[in-house]
């Protein structure tokens, strides 16, 4: 489901599924960087506090240094283009998920480029984002992660620092509102099963009695998780 329809789906929910009663009481909404979404919350629930999901920006930290990737090799020449063929996973994978022999294998690339080295480590940096309560300690340690920038020229990173300082509010909201993101992923991810194994659905009535079957008896979040 591309996102647009994804948008005209979610004011349709709003539109023919919440009474406005319902929407009122909507108080906290998760979700990806990207305006339309957040132009239909604001829409048909003002009062929601809109927190910025953590696995989008990772999404979009991991585009970048692929970027960057691209850009770096294809620059090198074609032998070092075949060196680092098939190894894209690495730059994209989070250091604790490698193992020793994987970490060899992805410090080897950094040797050949140490601009890879400095993207990889502002990527694995933005992680800690999540690690702080106070939103001034997240709003220093954002702003030092800009700072670190400065002098790195990449580009990719640069736009990404832009985005996220366009969204610094969502961002900082996290502090305000605690989500658990990893719940919302995982429901994220059950809508995706049922909706492929259903050849999408037509019915949104339908669809929301599903997520809500799911919600209420965890079988298939159970599910998810086992098969993650």
């Amino acid at each position: 489901m591309g996102r647009e329809r994804k948008t005209e789906t979610l004011d349709e929910f709003f539109k023919t599924e919440l009474l406005a009663g319902r929407r009122k009481r909507i108080e906290v909404a998760c979700l990806d960087m990207w305006e339309p979404f957040r132009t239909s919350i604001q829409k048909w629930a003002p009062q929601c506090t809109i927190v910025y999901d953590k696995f989008d920006v990772r999404q979009h930290a991991n585009q970048a240094i692929d970027e960057v990737r691209r850009a770096e090799f294809f620059r090198q020449g074609k032998k070092k283009r075949e060196v680092v063929k098939g190894k894209r996973w690495l730059l994209l994978t989070r250091w604790v998920n490698l193992t020793a022999a994987k970490r060899q294998q992805r410090n080897e690339l950094f040797a050949m480029n140490r601009k890879m080295l400095k993207a990889y480590l502002l990527k694995e940096s933005l992680d800690r984002l999540w690690t702080y309560s106070y939103e001034g300690a997240m709003l220093r340690y954002l702003k030092n992660w800009f700072s670190a920038l400065r002098w790195q020229r990449l580009p990719a990173f640069e736009r990404l620092a832009y985005m996220l300082l366009d969204h610094v509010d969502g961002i900082l909201n996290y502090c305000r509102v605690k989500v658990r993101f990893g719940v919302v992923e995982a429901i994220n991810g059950n809508i995706k099963i049922s909706l492929r194994r259903g050849r999408g659905y037509q019915n949104l009535r339908y669809l929301l009695l599903k997520a809500q079957r799911m919600a209420a008896t965890k079988t298939e979040f159970v599910a998810f998780r086992k098969a993650a």
